[in-house]
């Protein structure tokens, strides 16, 4: 297998019942291929992106392509994640639709004035000279982005978005997929022109077939008190100073939702100070939206004053304000 037919197929990885054969070689090559292996793992990035953050499932340490949790959203992720592909591949081309209208909602959730024109619905069409793979893969779908306020509910996942605006909008493959707006099945080809702001609740539900049913709804919600935000207000940060060298991506700094005190490199993710993926940056914005956040920093031998001062200057940035140090012993 070359570089090549490993991108041409590693989105299998994730299905549940990915052929073992296949499994075995992909695996075999990215063990011996650098740049694969990185390419898989941004793409397990984007699963992690995808996944609700607040969940009743106990969540994996990894994501692994037959992971039971992640088996609920593997549909999404392949969406996403072949819609990006082509993008860069063949150049999917958008079709777009603006319309806005006035919600009965009495109090509309605050949106930031440059989310003000994001669009709740666009469609993604494949171009008329896609290639066949692309079109049975692929197909044509639907894009959803949504504000701060909304209630998502995903399966056994109940959550309200604390994002100011979805950082990565739900895509969905109409071949698999039924969305409905209101109650009223939705025409690809002739969306309505809506303000992210105006969907108040979306419900996503797949039966055992992997065909699904998604419901929009822009009418007045009365969300439960039990509903919890999507973010989890306690980060650890790992700095070890020297990359540990058995590290499949090397990198001075990790992260991990929750306090650990922990440092071994080896209980945390990889993240990175700059990589515009996934980045310390992205992390701390994120835990500073809940004002009861508390991030832990673990700080191992060797670790620079360098190091150290330039993460307070980005938790200063991000808006972290409460934070510790904790050095090994």
């Amino acid at each position: 297998m070359d570089c090549k037919d490993f991108r041409n197929i590693v989105i299998d990885l994730f299905d549940k019942d990915v052929d073992p054969q296949i499994k075995a070689e992909c695996k075999k090559h990215i063990s011996q291929c650098a740049e694969c292996k990185a390419y898989y793992e941004s793409l397990q990035t984007t699963a992690r992106l995808l996944r609700p953050k607040h969940s009743p499932v106990a969540k994996s340490e990894k994501i692994e392509p037959n992971s039971s949790l992640f088996a609920l959203h593997s549909l999404l992720f392949k969406v996403a994640a072949s819609f990006i592909a082509i993008i860069m591949l063949s150049g999917i081309a958008f079709a777009t639709y603006h319309v806005t209208i006035t919600s009965n909602q009495t109090e509309e959730p605050k949106v930031d004035k440059k989310f003000a024109d994001k669009k709740m619905l666009m469609a993604f069409i494949l171009p008329k000279d896609a290639a066949e793979w692309q079109k049975k893969r692929i197909g044509d779908g639907i894009c959803v982005t949504w504000c701060k306020g909304t209630w998502v509910i995903n399966d056994n996942d109940s959550y309200i978005e604390e994002h100011p605006i979805c950082k990565m909008p739900y895509m969905f493959r109409v071949k698999y997929t039924t969305v409905r707006l209101d109650g009223k099945m939705l025409d690809i080809h002739k969306l309505p022109d809506l303000p992210a702001s105006a969907l108040k609740k979306m419900e996503i539900h797949y039966n055992e077939e992997g065909y699904g049913t998604v419901h929009l709804s822009t009418k007045p919600v009365q969300i439960p008190l039990g509903v919890k935000g999507n973010i989890n207000p306690d980060l650890s940060i790992l700095l070890t100073g020297t990359p540990p060298k058995e590290a499949k991506i090397r990198s001075s700094i990790y992260v991990k939702e929750g306090i650990r005190d922990s440092y071994d490199w080896k209980d945390y993710v990889y993240t990175s100070w700059t990589d515009k993926v996934e980045n310390i940056s992205m992390k701390l914005e994120e835990v500073a939206i809940r004002k009861d956040h508390h991030v832990r920093v673990n700080v191992c031998k060797g670790v620079s004053l360098e190091h150290i001062n330039r993460l307070k200057k980005l938790m200063r940035e991000n808006g972290v304000t409460n934070y510790e140090l904790i050095n090994q012993k």
